[in-house]
């Protein structure tokens, strides 16, 4: 029997003294890594640290032999025949970028690149890239890819699909590829394994893909490594795109030669420490695979759907976006009256790591008319009580705001609003009040209370106010009042959170009304500081409020 509480004691970061209370929910975005791979890291540079194929001294031959044994452990764990059929990158976005770039020669004008509306921005923006410079023309199909085989016309050139969708975790299994190599062998078929590789065996040599991506981050390995894969014969039809180093056989002034694949392909120094933690971790895992890992972390998101639910009975404005079949690791939630930043926002008040937004895969949630969603990731280390605290977390959540403070401000629509109607509605928020707040209970209470003075404003949600770099959708208008002595500024705020309208309020009810003098003169790190917020306004956790406070020295300074 696989046992949750053998495997995370693996893992030194739950037993620091701070995260001995944390539920890590996040591993869809990286999963967290285990002394054996940490180890491996540590020794490199104490003991092997040297550049590999540079040198033939004793330090430059132990690196060497380090990532040439790593690559044969990384062809035999993801099944490849040979070890040059495997390309160290940094990731697997850069192993994408690599692949659009190496197969743009391959494109005529209106050949086709299948993609799915599904994909990860990763998987998107570099075909874009590539179809703009060759005429090719993108062609999606749906996010389950059940319409795959009626959009394959011979035009079609390259298929790059997700094995495993990163926003709802649905494994679409590798026989619809296997179809599709055995109809169509000319095509280029690219597989995004980021969430399936150490959910599931894999076997590149059952002829289901011709190149193969994944980041080792995402299955208890380091950052900063990936994994491509590429079968030999396919290698050879890629362009060279990165210079330098040992991918070069030969120089002259004029012209150059360059070396077999896979180095070829692996210009520059390699990250050689990560590439040792990478091969402890591809030995740790398949240790666990043989301990009955996936059987358990298959049981926990079922486990995981069942209490999601019975919870959506009792709150029916939230919506579960997923489903447990064929399901690799992921629930998702969302909802049309509560916003999900809020929401992620107090989960992390109680120690419970999960992810809120778009999740790189925008023109998905666009597809389903989702602005964002709550995905948990679970992992073996994740157990059914924690599970269960999740569940609780949640209850406590909408039982304390569902009729009071996280329902948006009452708004009634007329057909003709418009921002000037709330330029002094900033004028009510009194922040001195908020000075003398000591406890984080309290604090948090009074920015909900904050939100729910802001109106809601439907007519203000367009791209042109919208402010980037926040989790939630933050929109602001600026209205200038002018005189014969100065200009005052006005500021129209709105926003899907109810926390982020109250944080935005505290920011603006300082600067509304005021002129760009005045407001130049604010010390906003004292302000900050005197309210207390740096753990709602530093850059890692709030950036949104460091961006609102951007666009306010731009709208000032225009």
């Amino acid at each position: 029997m696989f046992d949750p509480l053998q495997f995370k004691s693996n893992f030194p970061l739950f037993f620091q003294q701070e995260n001995k209370a944390l539920i890590y929910l996040d591993n869809a975005a990286t999963t967290q890594k285990p002394q054996c791979v940490i180890d491996a890291i540590v020794d490199f540079y104490i003991s092997k640290n040297g550049n590999a194929n540079r040198a033939s001294h004793r330090l430059a031959r132990s690196a060497t032999s380090i990532l040439e044994d790593v690559r044969q452990k990384s062809a035999n764990f993801l099944g490849a025949s040979h070890k040059d059929e495997i390309i160290f990158t940094s990731g697997a976005t850069e192993g994408l970028n690599l692949l659009a770039k190496g197969l743009s020669r391959q494109l005529d004008k209106d050949d086709e690149i299948l993609l799915s509306v599904a994909e990860h921005h990763a998987n998107l923006v570099p075909w874009q890239a590539v179809a703009k410079k060759t005429g090719a023309k993108l062609v999606f199909i749906n996010n389950n890819l059940e319409d795959i085989d009626s959009k394959l016309t011979h035009k079609t050139k390259i298929v790059s699909c997700s094995a495993v969708s990163n926003v709802f975790g649905q494994f679409n299994g590798v026989d619809r590829f296997k179809r599709i190599k055995k109809k169509y062998p000319d095509i280029f078929l690219i597989i995004d394994a980021s969430q399936m590789v150490g959910k599931t065996p894999v076997n590149v040599n059952d002829n289901f893909c011709d190149f193969l991506v994944c980041s080792p981050h995402k299955f208890y390995g380091p950052t900063g490594v990936g994994l491509l894969y590429g079968r030999r014969d396919r290698l050879r039809c890629l362009n060279v795109s990165k210079f330098g180093g040992e991918m070069i056989e030969s120089v002259d002034l004029f012209e150059s030669s360059y070396a077999e694949p896979p180095y070829c392909f692996e210009a520059g120094t390699s990250s050689l420490a990560a590439i040792a933690g990478l091969g402890a971790c591809i030995g740790f895992i398949e240790s666990q695979f043989e301990k009955g890992m996936l059987a358990y972390e298959k049981k926990l998101i079922g486990y995981l759907h069942e209490r999601l639910s019975v919870f959506i009975n009792d709150f029916p404005e939230i919506s579960l976006q997923t489903k447990v079949k064929d399901n690799i690791g992921i629930a998702a939630i969302s909802s049309n009256r509560y916003s999900m930043a809020d929401l992620g926002f107090w989960l992390d008040e109680h120690d419970i790591a999960v992810r809120v937004g778009d999740h790189c895969a925008q023109p998905l949630l666009k597809s389903l008319g989702l602005t964002s969603v709550l995905r948990v990731s679970v992992a073996p280390y994740n157990t059914f009580e924690d599970v269960d605290a999740l569940i609780q977390c949640l209850y406590d959540f909408f039982k304390k705001n569902n009729e009071n403070l996280c329902t948006t401000a009452p708004f009634f629509l007329t057909g003709d609003e418009s921002a000037s109607d709330y330029k002094d509605e900033l004028s009510a928020i009194n922040y001195h009040d908020f000075l003398t707040t000591k406890s984080w209970a309290n604090k948090y209470t009074k920015i909900l209370s904050l939100g729910k003075l802001v109106a809601k404003k439907p007519f203000l949600h367009k791209d042109r106010y919208l402010v980037s770099g926040c989790e939630a959708s933050l929109w602001i208008h600026v209205i200038e009042e002018r005189s014969q002595k100065e200009t005052a500024f006005n500021f129209v705020v709105d926003s899907d959170s109810i926390i982020v309208k109250g944080l935005a309020a505290l920011l603006l009810c300082r600067v509304n009304g005021k002129s760009a003098e005045h407001i130049k003169g604010i010390d906003f790190d004292a302000y900050f500081s005197d309210l207390g917020l740096e753990k709602y306004l530093s850059e890692s956790r709030f950036s949104g409020m460091q961006s609102l406070l951007k666009y306010i020295w731009l709208a000032i300074d225009k």
